[in-house]
């Protein structure tokens, strides 16, 4: 199952917890213990929130990865993955 973590963070501290999400991705003995497997994370500075998309079995396995990576999810929500699994490559999204 897919799973979408949303979290509060302040733009004045989102280097380092980028810098944690991405090596939450590199380096997958990190979450050796977990059953959940980090697949992407939005930032949205505006609305100073993170958003990262798991895939577990269930919502508690994408809490403990959080706790194992030193962040704290606000909510953890089933997610479904719709269209193509690649962003478009600027905020203007696909002409």
């Amino acid at each position: 199952m897919l799973f979408l973590a949303e979290f509060y963070l302040p733009a004045e501290g989102s280097a380092a917890v980028i810098n944690r999400l991405s090596r939450m991705r590199a380096d997958s003995s990190a979450l050796a213990s977990s059953t959940a497997r980090f697949l992407q994370a939005v930032f949205v500075p505006q609305d100073e929130c993170c958003y990262v998309l798991f895939q577990a079995p269930a919502a508690a396995d994408v809490m403990a990865a959080g706790a194992l990576a030193g962040l704290e999810f606000d909510m953890v929500s089933a997610a479904v993955a719709v269209g193509p699994r690649t962003a478009p490559a600027g905020p203007a999204g696909p002409e």
